[in-house]
């Protein structure tokens, strides 16, 4: 999976010392109180974490202000916090080339391995308390889609659970192709949203239903198919909860990434051709 572009404007406002010894004192008049309030309003926290394993090293500095720029070092599951308000510039090595991102004010965002061994940096949700970081979303093209369907062989007795649902076309699919039923789960709520507008489009809504959640709190019980387009080590988190809770014969079939731990349960590898021509690799187990 190549990440998406992280494509943002972002905020950054660094507050500076008033550069005033120690023991000095200087009161603040009520506008200037009333101005740093304002100002405190409309700083955002935005947060870079390491999910890798080894130590990542980047720059970092407001856009326009090279002069401001600030090198750090982020340890593996650290989390380096960043209260923005004006525009900010990242930039580091992917192990192939030097890169710079610009980054929305109060997102999150994860240094991760890409396909390969290289480094890239995807939006995350880990900034958040009630969710854990699953994957950036990226859409799986329309052909892929096909094709994870059909090694799952659905019918319409079937209920299939989407992971990481996005705008919800591989449940949509499902159910117009097959008859399926079918559950998405997003951390999103405005992907949730334009999941249940596509399958109101579709005259699906009484087929289909899309959750806005956590999918590591979801109860997959009923499910007899699930799918996948997460990364390794989400994948690696989402096996204990899929063995604790699928039925036995249940269909799993994950996009581009092997999960770690079902080797035995491996039963078809397949390379699909994209829109665009690229590779996608499909993984089918039964539990």
């Amino acid at each position: 999976m190549k990440p998406a572009s992280i494509r943002a404007v972002a905020l950054l406002l660094a507050l500076a010392a008033s550069g005033l010894p120690a023991c000095a004192r200087r009161d603040q008049s009520p506008a200037s109180l009333t101005n740093r309030a304002a100002e405190d309003l409309r700083l955002k926290e935005t947060t870079v974490r390491n999910v890798t394993d080894h130590a990542i090293t980047y720059r970092i500095h407001p856009v326009g202000k090279p002069e401001a720029l600030e090198t750090r070092e982020i340890g593996p599951e650290a989390v380096d916090r960043f209260r923005t308000a004006g525009a900010l510039e990242i930039e580091f090595n992917t192990g192939q080339k030097d890169v710079v991102y610009s980054l929305d004010p109060g997102s999150p965002y994860s240094f991760r391995y890409d396909a390969g061994t290289s480094v890239d940096l995807f939006l995350g949700s880990h900034g958040r308390a009630d969710a854990v970081d699953l994957a950036p979303w990226v859409a799986t093209p329309q052909p892929v889609v096909d094709r994870m369907l059909e090694l799952a062989e659905l019918t319409d007795k079937d209920v299939l659970y989407d992971i990481g649902c996005g705008d919800g076309r591989i449940v949509i699919t499902a159910a117009r192709r097959y008859g399926t039923r079918g559950v998405g789960i997003d951390i999103d709520p405005e992907k949730i949203g334009e999941s249940e507008a596509a399958a109101a489009a579709a005259g699906l809504e009484r087929q289909v239903r899309f959750i806005a959640m956590d999918a590591t709190k979801a109860d997959f019980s009923e499910a007899t198919v699930v799918s996948l387009y997460l990364l390794p080590e989400s994948n690696a988190l989402m096996r204990p909860l899929l063995e604790a809770q699928l039925r036995p014969k249940s269909r799993v079939v994950s996009h581009n990434y092997a999960i770690p731990g079902w080797e035995d349960k491996e039963v078809r590898t397949e390379t699909v051709k994209g829109e665009n021509g690229e590779d996608h690799y499909l993984y089918l187990y039964v539990r």
